[in-house]
């Protein structure tokens, strides 16, 4: 995401999330990784969005 450099230090490093609908819509989110951290959630997991924020279900 950030190419060959590091994100300026007062920027929270983020990685692509790609949600899948129920209906099979794809979507790719933009999401702070230690957010993703913090909240338990790891690859392959069931996330709900809601006002832009994820959580772990």
């Amino acid at each position: 995401m950030y190419g060959c450099e590091e994100p300026p230090a007062d920027q929270p490093i983020l990685v692509d999330v790609v949600l899948e609908g129920a209906n099979g819509t794809r979507r790719v989110l933009p999401y702070p990784d230690e957010a993703l951290r913090r909240g338990g959630m790891e690859e392959g997991g069931s996330v709900d969005l809601t006002d832009g924020i994820l959580r772990k279900v």
